[in-house]
């Protein structure tokens, strides 16, 4: 897991988001190296895609 995975419980943007993008980001294996990745991997779950 990066650092910045490790981290995301303390991320005010992660915290922000809805509990259910929450759940779906914590779950899946998807490594995030920056808040901007983070930003665009939600953003993009929100929409559905």
């Amino acid at each position: 897991m990066s650092k910045f995975n490790e981290s995301l419980p303390n991320n005010q943007y992660f915290m922000s988001l809805p509990l259910n993008i929450q759940e779906t980001i914590m779950q899946s294996s998807v490594e995030f190296a920056s808040e901007e990745e983070l930003r665009v991997c939600a953003e993009n779950l929100m929409k559905g895609n």
